[in-house]
């Protein structure tokens, strides 16, 4: 990776929404005059997707006597009481951002340590943030990173946090984290109120705590079992009470995150701009939400993502209307223009280098995926009344592969024990989840990774859901259909566009493949092969997923 000069940081920071902090040639004691009131900074600081000369910091400072903007002071130091200050600028805070703050602070050496803090016009300073810049792309030292998921504010303590902080503080130097990747969940945008979980409040035999206040404009979905936001201001709410919380505050000021978001930073089951929800048979079109979820995702998380506009300091959010989604390409993305223009608000795949050992590529598993063609209404003569609540693992496949499963040959029927439907699949494409336009970008960052190890960072596992229900308890009922699937949401029933994924990594030669993924709410690892036996088994790499963080 070339360094760049300052106007190609210029030209960078305007593309993500930053203002441009540029190294000092010389070290300085800090002379701002903060005192430190995190009262004032309620979501603390952050900082995140670091290369080896760069870093993208955050804050929010919101004010509330009515003016519309507001000037902060940001200092960078290379020791924790600021007597080594290398970076300094002003940069703004606007209401229409909700106060949120994004600085990039270039010309950095690599592989290096450094503390942040700003500061307002008063000298009333945020908490101290510490953060990092990656070894430089020839560096042989070993690579440590964390990769965490799934975090429901209401549901669960975030200390997971808390333990990892206290083992980074007492690790040796050079067996401290580099880096944290997210890889999702980091809120739930479906809430459940005292009222609507019943049992005075209660889950677990414990009392849920509700930190996020009434949404402003959201609707009761499922049965008035949950609450979801209806405006940007209610995702803003969202992160707001998310990041409140003491521990996940703290670990976004010891490390620079990595973050991808899956599907509850916008909806569900959401499937590109459209909301699904339990109970409600027909998809919801909700492309100003998509706009909205993106909006407040970007002005909460600092990553090298592109806002439409190219905008310093805000997110320009598209002009959408909430329209139905009826035509779609080879791939099942959604032709209908404000559908690509929610889409397209922002791009959040991409890829970083740290050292020589890690290519990190991130997909986006949710903004490009088609409709779920094992969630149609036609399934239903097949599963009524079956005593089992899982899918045959041959059906499962054919449902992914549409009319391109067995090369093209998909049967004229789908059949469940002694029942069988037409095929509706058979005139569909296979399922995607990443789309064209994305996936040959994966593909081809695949192909020209040299690190030593070329890691995925994807929100959804890839590791199969099978089981094996042919020797089941006869009370049970019989099972004559073969292996079968307790989930096909996610990489493990996507097996078509998995399969070609992993037939690249295999046909290439790609040494060093990795996978690591969230999502399940479970710890899995294992080899990454397209295919189990009986089919032919060959790995290509190791795929791990994490569980939740609450």
């Amino acid at each position: 990776m070339p360094n760049l000069d300052r106007r190609q940081f210029l030209n960078l920071s305007a593309a993500l929404g930053a203002t441009l902090v540029w190294g000092c040639a010389s070290v300085q004691r800090s002379s701002s005059g903060w005192r430190e009131r995190r009262d004032l900074y309620p979501q603390g600081v952050a900082s995140g997707d670091p290369d080896h000369n760069s870093v993208l910091l955050w804050t929010r400072r919101p004010y509330a006597d009515g003016r519309e903007r507001a000037k902060l002071w940001v200092e960078v130091a290379d020791d924790p009481a600021f007597t080594r200050v290398i970076a300094t600028a002003t940069a703004p805070v606007l209401a229409q951002a909700d106060w949120t703050c994004r600085v990039l602070v270039a010309d950095l050496p690599s592989a290096g340590e450094y503390w942040y803090r700003f500061v307002d016009e008063d000298g009333n300073g945020s908490r101290i943030g510490r953060t990092l810049t990656a070894p430089a792309p020839d560096d042989p030292r070993p690579a440590r990173f964390a990769f965490v998921s799934c975090q429901s504010l209401p549901e669960g303590a975030m200390n997971a946090y808390r333990k990892m902080i206290f083992e980074d503080e007492r690790a040796a130097p050079h067996e401290r984290l580099g880096f944290v990747l997210h890889l999702g969940d980091f809120i739930y945008e479906v809430v459940q109120y005292p009222e609507q979980v019943g049992q005075g409040g209660k889950r677990y035999d414990r009392t849920i705590t509700f930190p996020v206040k009434k949404f402003a404009d959201g609707r009761a979905v499922a049965n008035n079992r949950f609450m979801v936001p209806g405006s940007l201001d209610d995702y803003r709410a969202l992160y707001h009470a998310y990041l409140s919380d003491p521990d996940l505050q703290d670990a976004r000021a010891r490390w620079p995150f990595v973050a991808m978001w899956d599907n509850h930073e916008f909806s569900w089951l959401a499937w590109q701009s459209i909301q699904v929800f339990p109970g409600e048979a027909a998809p919801i079109p909700a492309q100003s939400l998509k706009v909205a979820a993106n909006q407040a995702w970007f002005e909460f998380q600092p990553m090298r993502v592109t806002p439409p506009g190219r905008q310093i300091d805000t997110f320009e959010a598209p002009h959408v209307v909430d329209t139905p989604v009826t035509t779609f390409d080879d791939t099942g993305l959604g032709l209908e223009p404000n559908n690509i223009a929610a889409i397209e608000s922002l791009i959040a795949y991409r890829a970083l280098r740290w050292g020589r050992h890690i290519d990190l590529i991130i997909t986006d598993q949710r903004s490009f995926r088609g409709p779920d063609l094992s969630d149609r209404a036609e399934l239903g003569p097949l599963f009524e009344g079956q005593p089992f609540s899982f899918f045959p693992e041959t059906l499962s496949m054919q449902l992914d592969g549409g009319r391109d499963f067995a090369d093209g040959h998909p049967p004229e029927k789908l059949v469940f024990g002694d029942r069988s439907i037409a095929n509706y699949a058979a005139t569909e494409p296979a399922q995607s989840m990443l789309g064209a336009k994305q996936k040959a970008w994966f593909l081809e960052r695949l192909r020209s990774a040299t690190a030593t190890w070329k890691i995925w960072g994807t929100s959804l596992g890839t590791p199969d859901w099978r089981i094996d229900p042919q020797h089941m308890p006869t009370a049970m009922g019989e099972w004559t259909d073969g292996y079968a699937v307790l989930a096909n949401g996610d990489w493990g029933g996507v097996y078509h566009e998995r399969g070609q994924i992993f037939d690249v990594v295999r046909d290439a030669g790609i040494t060093g493949f990795a996978i690591v993924a969230g999502d399940r709410h479970s710890f899995w690892a294992g080899l990454a092969a397209k295919a189990l036996p009986p089919a032919k088994f060959e790995p290509v790499g190791v795929s791990f997923v994490g569980g939740s963080i609450s």
